[in-house]
């Protein structure tokens, strides 16, 4: 793209109007995906009262269930962000993942009780375009994915597995029998 929009082809000491403008990594291009937000409860008031040591070591533990679930599933996690993360399918992995990170959920929630957390894993997953590559700062880049589609997802709400309707349809008639839905926005909660 073009360089810093401050300069200027026309009067001397002239501004163009304007933001400036920067070029996508080399490698990004737009896909649908499927993406899944997931966040710990309580972990602030369970980390403030431990030693460092402890929680970092809990969060090792958190982030090997975390590939075990979603990799395992056919899933990719983009980050992980203290206890939290971000992960991305393609939709055709949809069912797999989605029911993979259902057992996630309640897999994180008896790690937190073996150190004495009384915590629980909120998962949102929706699916639709992203824009996805190498974006960071120069030297820094990872895979990550950005777009309206992170947003929703981000927003869909807080306990248990919430997914959008978008992500609801990827699954089989079957599959959809288990999850409820929520009105207000339409999102479909997993049963168990």
């Amino acid at each position: 793209m073009s360089e810093n929009t401050s300069a200027t082809g026309g009067a001397p000491g002239a501004l163009r109007e304007g933001p400036p403008t920067f070029d996508l990594p080399p490698d990004c291009r737009q896909q649908t995906l499927g993406v899944a937000f997931f966040d710990l409860s309580r972990i602030s008031e369970w980390a403030s009262a431990e030693q460092d040591s402890r929680v970092a070591a809990f969060f090792q533990g958190f982030y090997a269930q975390a590939a075990e679930h979603i990799e395992g599933a056919g899933g990719r996690i983009v980050k992980f962000m203290g206890d939290a993360g971000l992960a991305v399918f393609e939709p055709d992995a949809a069912e797999d993942v989605i029911f993979s990170l259902c057992r996630f959920a309640s897999d994180a929630h008896g790690l937190g009780r073996r150190v004495g957390l009384q915590t629980h894993l909120s998962v949102a997953v929706h699916v639709g375009p992203v824009l996805a590559g190498s974006f960071g700062a120069p030297g820094a880049q990872r895979f990550d994915v950005i777009g309206k589609t992170v947003n929703v997802a981000a927003r869909l709400g807080r306990g248990g597995v919430t997914l959008s309707a978008q992500a609801f349809r990827c699954l089989s008639a079957k599959a959809r029998q288990r999850f409820e839905k929520i009105q207000r926005p339409i999102t479909y909660r997993f049963r168990g």
